[in-house]
């Protein structure tokens, strides 16, 4: 278990459902910064809802019939992964707090990886690969059958590195999280569950300027995942501003905005995740 205390961060719930005074109040404290303990620990039932809501985010429209069977694969590897949750020492009850996890689902961060190899069986892990090797023919004109080759290889095992979470949650959970990732996925290699993997994918949510080309500069919705670039292996970009995904992204990819939403992935020989980490811990701020 990771605790993060006293974490600066502005507050990411919107309650679309508040009164005229609720309102009031949060624009007296809109910028404002707060401290709040947060704590990571292994995803379990009562994060359904919670991850769901991060995987929307992440993979908009493309697979949201099957968002529900893909977030419970992440809660049954419970050994594999953590969430970030907020922390309440000693005011409410064990019961109680889980209780409460029940009915909000309050995760404010997701890190985890998949097996896609593994769970093909499966109707989100089947639409998964079919987006990434469409996207991968549409937009990796090097090499546009790269992704699809990778995923139906039979002698590969490939993990989708899942790193989400809500946009005012700072990037120091990045490193403690995808830490733990490497230990749970050490740990399950030893007790011989499929996680030994070949190589890993991760979907990055990034931005361009309206009217830019994919070769600009892009902006990434996680900064730290821009320190992964010079690791991977390959990588392409397309758009999902068709998709309006503006769950916790902003307004960005709406009509008459300054920015298009879209997302890059990015492809890793597996012992990269050790140089991903190596990265983080050399540049990401402490504090």
């Amino acid at each position: 278990m990771i605790t993060f205390l006293n974490m600066s961060s502005t507050n990411p719930e919107i309650d679309q459902t508040e009164t005229d005074e609720d309102e009031e109040v949060e624009d007296e404290n809109v910028g404002k910064v707060i401290d709040v303990a947060f704590e990571a620990r292994p995803p379990n039932s009562g994060d359904f809802h919670g991850i769901k809501r991060l995987l929307q985010q992440l993979f908009v429209k493309y697979i949201n019939e099957d968002l529900s069977e893909l977030a419970n694969l992440i809660v049954a590897q419970d050994s594999v992964g953590s969430v970030l949750k907020q922390d309440y020492p000693d005011e409410d009850s064990d019961s109680e707090e889980s209780d409460t996890d029940e009915e909000d689902g309050n995760v404010y961060s997701l890190n985890t990886v998949i097996n896609l190899s593994e769970n093909q069986s499966l109707s989100c892990i089947e639409k998964i690969n079919e987006l990434l090797s469409l996207k991968c023919e549409e937009n990796f004109k090097t090499e546009p059958g790269r992704m699809k080759k990778l995923l139906n290889d039979p002698s590969k095992q490939i993990g989708l590195l899942i790193s989400e979470r809500f946009i005012n949650i700072p990037s120091q959970v990045a490193l403690p999280s995808y830490k733990s990732l490497q230990s749970d996925i050490e740990e399950a290699i030893r007790k011989k569950k499929k996680f030994k993997f070949s190589h890993l994918i991760l979907i990055s949510k990034t931005y361009k300027a309206k009217g830019g080309n994919m070769s600009d500069d892009l902006f990434y919705s996680n900064p730290e995942e821009q320190l992964f670039n010079d690791v991977c292996e390959f990588k392409y970009t397309f758009s999902v501003a068709d998709q309006r995904d503006s769950v916790s992204e902003g307004e960005w990819d709406d009509d008459g905005g300054d920015f298009e939403s879209l997302r890059t992935v990015m492809t890793f020989d597996a012992s990269a995740l050790g140089h991903m980490i190596a990265k983080l811990q050399s540049e990401l701020p402490s504090n």
